[in-house]
């Protein structure tokens, strides 16, 4: 048997050749691995930096971000230039207001006209929705929502009830009793009542809406023309807290318009205390802690917190008068004014409906 065997000296030379290739591939990795090590480590240029500043601008501005890459000197410091203006926004010199006028007076025309505005968009938003309801359109009463109400008040407001002195004869009495009978109808009565009814959730918002477009600056807005002076909003206030008629009809109505009416009521007499024409000489002393009460004990108000923090500020306006004597004891003698103490809120009286 023949036995083949290889050449000693050529399978020891393979070998060799063998061996230094992975040496050379071992140092070509480590000599790109150095490389990259110091092109990351090594400091950036400021062309980049101010290009890549100028890209996080554009984006937190909604820019799409754009970075070119030119080549010479003069560029790279004008896209740095650029970057750095976009970056610090230029100083605005402000305005001095002219001599005895202040920045928030210039700008009371613009706020009232806005104020306006949104008072009339509300107003009108509510009576054009009244319009679509089915309930309101049943009663067919030939006029758009806010036509037919701007009318029946109108009609309130030139036709006031007596306040003063009702109890001198009986034809007065009895005439103020029927006062709204008298003026509007049996049957807009019915309307208002129901609408009151139906809308409970937003009367209260319509009535504060109302409040500030006839107590605040005038508006004349094309969406809701109606004005109503304090003296003609005075004389149904007086009618309601000082007339034996006024406060029988509220006592007929239901719990949440009687506490509206009452509280707005005060609002408007006070107006008329801060304008010097409080004719009937109507006293919220007495007023003031029994509407507190009413309301504090009700839970039908969605802003019920809202008034009493208004009526609490008023009480602090009027202080309360009581008859005390110099040491201490009441009597008849030694009257003195008193601020009384406010009623202590009672825990609980958030709103619960």
């Amino acid at each position: 048997m023949i036995h083949m065997e290889r050449p000693e000296p050529e399978q020891s030379s393979r070998t060799k050749k063998g061996s230094l290739i992975p040496i050379f591939l071992v140092s070509l990795f480590l000599c790109a691995a150095l490389t990259g090590l110091w092109l990351f480590l090594a400091p950036t240029s400021p062309l980049k930096r101010s290009t890549s500043r100028q890209e996080q601008v554009g984006q937190a501005m909604g820019k799409p971000s754009a970075s070119p890459a030119p080549s010479q000197k003069a560029a790279a410091s004008t896209d740095s230039g650029r970057a750095e203006n976009i970056a610090t926004p230029p100083v605005v010199d402000q305005i001095e207001p002219p001599a005895g006028e202040t920045t928030p007076a210039a700008r009371q025309p613009g706020e009232k006209d806005q104020r306006c505005k949104a008072l009339a968009a509300r107003l009108h938003g509510f009576f054009s929705l009244l319009d679509k309801e089915e309930y309101f359109q049943q009663f067919q009463v030939g006029l758009p929502a806010q036509q037919y109400f701007l009318t029946l008040a109108k009609k309130l407001l030139s036709n006031p009830p007596v306040v003063a002195r009702e109890t001198d004869d009986l034809y007065t009495m009895l005439k103020n009793m029927a006062h709204f009978f008298r003026v509007i109808g049996g049957r807009n009565i019915t309307i208002i009542k129901t609408i009151l009814d139906r809308e409970r959730d937003t009367v209260e918002d319509v009535a504060a809406d109302l409040y500030q477009w006839t107590t605040g600056p005038e508006c004349d807005e094309p969406e809701f023309s109606f004005h109503a002076s304090i003296d003609q909003l005075y004389e149904y206030a007086g009618f309601f807290l000082n007339s034996i008629s006024g406060r029988s009809y509220l006592f007929r109505r239901d719990s949440r318009s009687r506490l509206l009416v009452n509280y707005y009521a005060i609002l408007l007499v006070n107006e008329a205390n801060e304008e010097g024409d409080n004719r009937y000489g109507i006293d919220l002393r007495a007023l003031i802690p029994r509407a507190i009460d009413d309301i504090e004990h009700s839970n039908q108000l969605i802003y019920k917190e809202k008034y009493l923090d208004t009526l609490y500020g008023l009480m602090e306006k009027y202080p309360q008068k009581t008859k005390i004597s110099r040491s201490g004891v009441p009597n008849e003698s030694g009257l003195e004014w008193k601020k009384a103490d406010p009623p202590v809120r009672k825990a609980g009286s958030l709103h619960q409906g």
